[in-house]
């Protein structure tokens, strides 16, 4: 896993979704990722895993704080716009598939020190998610 700390853009593969994401903002992109993760049976690789919460992250800065994203993409939440109709429900079902068994991130977050407070970041992007529905 190549995690700096446990927010949802502290690792290589979110940082890589939300560049990509800003050089070609796009509802889609986010909505097909949250959508591959929530259909995905069987066991949940962690990079797909540590993307799903970016895009969730992403979802809840744009119905919430724009402080969720990273500094050097804040401009993302306007170049996006609103989520379109069913994304707030599309995303935390992917934050709860990333916590579920025969999830890869969640094992390596379980392995080390840390995943009480990863635990905690998850939640607080599906409080964010909650209070806008």
């Amino acid at each position: 896993m190549s995690a700096w700390t446990n927010g949802p853009f502290d690792n290589d593969e979110a940082m890589d979704f939300v560049a990509d994401l800003a050089e070609a903002p796009d509802w889609r992109t986010v909505v097909q990722m949250l959508d591959h993760v929530t259909r995905q049976a069987g066991y949940l690789e962690a990079p797909e895993g540590e993307i799903a919460v970016a895009a969730a992250a992403i979802v809840a800065a744009s119905v919430g704080d724009v402080t969720i994203l990273p500094d050097s993409h804040r401009d993302l939440k306007a170049a996006l716009g609103a989520p379109p109709e069913g994304a707030v429900a599309l995303a935390r079902s992917a934050l709860a598939r990333v916590v579920a068994p025969a999830s890869e991130l969640d094992e390596l977050w379980q392995e080390g020190d840390d995943h009480d407070a990863w635990l905690t970041q998850i939640a607080a992007l599906q409080t964010t998610l909650s209070a806008s529905q």
